[in-house]
């Protein structure tokens, strides 16, 4: 015992299979996965876009420093300098001078219809950003559940398959055991034999699917392709009645698209506004104030100060029907986010429809393959029974063989085909695509039926 633990001990970590159930794998993607990145830094710049158009509505100041040397000779090229006398002009000599000005400039919009417009169609773009932002995990959520659970399919048949080698193994050994004895022929061996290593290569088959969705499970959570998993979770029947009213009105309620194609039309709704406004009149103010000076340091010395403040009023007449170009823009923009929202409505709709009738379909599914089961394995056993005491054929054994393991696989796939469908049941209705707790689970069941 203490050399197998050394032994074990001595395992690389990179090569033990990690347990996962499937909130960690989900919450292992939803930190990795680039696309839910992607979103967070288009939410991120969403932001700086809402900062950029509560910039117009504040007040910009800059500080400028200039230094300027020069020489100018505009008065000798006066049209009226030769009539100077000659001892003034000989005394007009340019010569070089320098000058120095530090000022602030300040501007402000006093008054623009389209401030406000422009603040609130940027507020309807960040709520937007937001919701897709969550729409985007929400998928990425129910992408990596759909793969944990085909890891999980494939690894359960792996089991059925591997059950089957045995007992066509255990068949082999039995059969060879009454040619001993007189009583079968190399023909029956022969067959067995046949079906063993074609139940071999099967195995083999369902061994490599079982590589692949490991690897896609590992692609979803951002992993390396090869690393080894070990699922917690079990593919497993669990109850979710809702009336399907209840699913279209909860997915118009909660759905991260709903919100964010509602975001999108008050947000053209606003740039519309935005668009008007450029019609209309607007007021600004300009300051500047600061310092002129030949020597430095005269800086702040009251009597080198310059200032001057203007205050604008634009008011537009004409402007060549560009407004009205970009106006017909924008409102052709809101009503093609409207009957987007429109459509979305109608496909959720559907797809409501879609994943209520799967859950259904996957549950009657279970249920008989939960009966079909039982009934094969005791068919089985009656056969065997039965061929023990020269009763029946191997074909008649093959046969319950394979009807045992085909009733095992459509459960398997029921049971996947159920926790799939439940899944995206949940997440049509804008829920979370995870299962809730046993004890949760059972309570939303029983408040759904009364």
């Amino acid at each position: 015992m203490t050399a197998v633990i050394a032994a074990l001990a001595l395992v690389p970590a990179a090569v033990r299979a990690d347990t996962l159930s499937r909130a960690e794998a989900v919450a292992q993607a939803l930190a990795n996965n680039p696309e839910v990145r992607k979103s967070q830094q288009a939410t991120v710049a969403l932001q700086g876009r809402k900062l950029e158009a509560l910039a117009d509505a504040l007040p910009e100041l800059k500080v400028y420093g200039t230094g300027l040397r020069y020489r100018d000779p505009s008065l000798l090229n006066s049209s009226s300098f030769d009539a100077f006398p000659p001892e003034l002009r000989s005394a007009l000599v340019p010569v070089p001078a320098s000058l120095y000005e530090g000022t602030a400039q300040l501007t402000q919009t006093l008054f623009s219809f389209k401030l406000g417009a422009a603040l609130r169609a940027a507020g309807h773009a960040m709520s937007m950003g937001l919701e897709q932002e969550r729409g985007v995990s929400r998928s990425v959520a129910l992408d990596t559940i759909r793969a944990y659970n085909d890891y999980l399919l494939d690894l359960e048949r792996v089991k059925v398959a591997e059950k089957s080698v045995r007992q066509r193994e255990k068949h082999l050994e039995a059969a060879r055991n009454r040619r001993a004895a007189g009583v079968a022929t190399d023909l029956e061996v022969l067959r067995l034999e046949v079906a063993l290593e074609n139940q071999r290569v099967q195995l083999e088959r369902t061994r490599g699917e079982a590589e692949l969705a490991r690897g896609a499970l590992n692609a979803a959570m951002v992993r390396p392709i090869d690393a080894p998993v070990e699922p917690v979770d079990t593919l497993e029947r669990r109850p979710l009645d809702v009336t399907l009213e209840e699913v279209v009105q909860r997915a118009l309620a909660t759905r991260a698209e709903v919100k964010a194609a509602d975001a999108a039309v008050l947000a053209y709704e606003e740039l519309v506004n935005v668009e008007r406004a450029e019609r209309l009149p607007r007021l600004d103010l300009a300051a500047v104030w600061g310092y002129s000076v030949r020597e430095p340091r005269n800086f702040f010395v009251q009597n080198f100060a310059k200032w001057n403040a203007t205050v604008t009023l634009k008011v537009p007449l004409f402007d060549g029907f560009r407004a009205s170009g970009r106006i017909a823009q924008a409102q052709a923009q809101r009503e093609q986010a409207a009957q987007d929202r429109i459509a979305l409505e109608n496909r959720i709709r559907l797809e409501a429809k879609q994943a209520r009738d799967a859950l259904a379909t996957a549950g009657r599914v279970v249920a008989a393959a939960d009966l079909n089961v039982s009934q094969a394995q005791k068919a089985l056993d009656m056969t065997q029974a039965n061929y023990t005491l020269g009763a029946a054929t191997p074909l008649d054994v093959l046969d319950a063989q394979a009807a045992l393991t085909l009733a095992e696989s459509l459960r398997l796939e029921g049971l996947h085909e159920h926790a799939n469908a439940r899944a995206m049941l949940r997440w049509v209705m804008g829920a979370d695509p995870l299962d809730p707790p046993a004890a949760t689970a059972e309570a939303t069941s029983k408040a759904g039926t009364e």
